[in-house]
């Protein structure tokens, strides 16, 4: 009876981690993300000014608009939906060249009205290898559809979408502590970098 107890009460322990941990999530700070620091042909463009709507996340039906990811049993999530991260993140990136950006209004004051729809933004842990070499990675996906009209009837609409990758190594040169942020930070600074150099959309924005 002593033993069916002991191994009654550990099972219950051994539940309880379980499910405490199940609970729990490790939050990244979007302000932690760091912008671009590289040169773009945005900043070549007239100085315009971008009227933004509110972007909307359309990843999978029911997703939390904060989780980016799992490692184990912890969520990973970060401080603000992802929607908001990325419409501040291409805001900034137009900002840093040199545009003004306001947030929409019905006659909004702006060459340009700026709609973005949020498809991926997310982490994922990647393993592979072979019977000898086992390899695991942190897998980041950011990925927009941005709309931009022009204010002119006439000068048209730019529908594109841009995607952001990157590959992190579990046991290279980032702690496990901050391995989602450094992969989320690559995918997105990648996506920026996408448009802010995107020959079609500067050509757009010239018109």
């Amino acid at each position: 009876m002593g033993l069916f107890r002991v191994i009654f009460f550990r099972f219950i322990a051994v539940t309880a981690i379980v499910i405490m941990f199940a609970g729990c999530a490790h939050t990244i700070r979007s302000a932690d993300i760091p912008l671009l620091q590289t040169g773009s042909p945005l900043k070549g463009i007239k100085p315009k000014t971008f009227a933004f709507k509110e972007f909307r996340d359309a990843r999978s039906r029911g997703t939390d608009a904060l989780w980016v990811g799992q490692i184990a049993a912890l969520k990973q999530k970060i401080d603000q939906p992802v929607a908001v991260v990325v419409g501040m993140a291409i805001r900034k990136e137009l900002e840093r060249n040199g545009h003004i950006c306001i947030d929409y209004s019905p006659q909004p004051k702006a060459d340009f009205i700026i709609e973005g729809t949020v498809f991926k933004y997310w982490f994922y842990v990647e393993r592979g290898g072979t019977a000898f070499v086992l390899t695991s990675r942190f897998v980041g996906n950011v990925a927009v559809k941005l709309t931009v009209s022009n204010t002119s009837p006439d000068k048209g609409v730019l529908i594109k979408s841009y995607e952001g990758e990157s590959l992190t190594d579990i046991f290279m040169a980032h702690p496990r502590g901050k391995a989602a942020l450094v992969t989320l930070s690559q995918a997105q600074l990648a996506m920026v970098k996408e448009i802010s150099t995107d020959s079609e959309l500067i050509e757009f924005l010239e018109k």
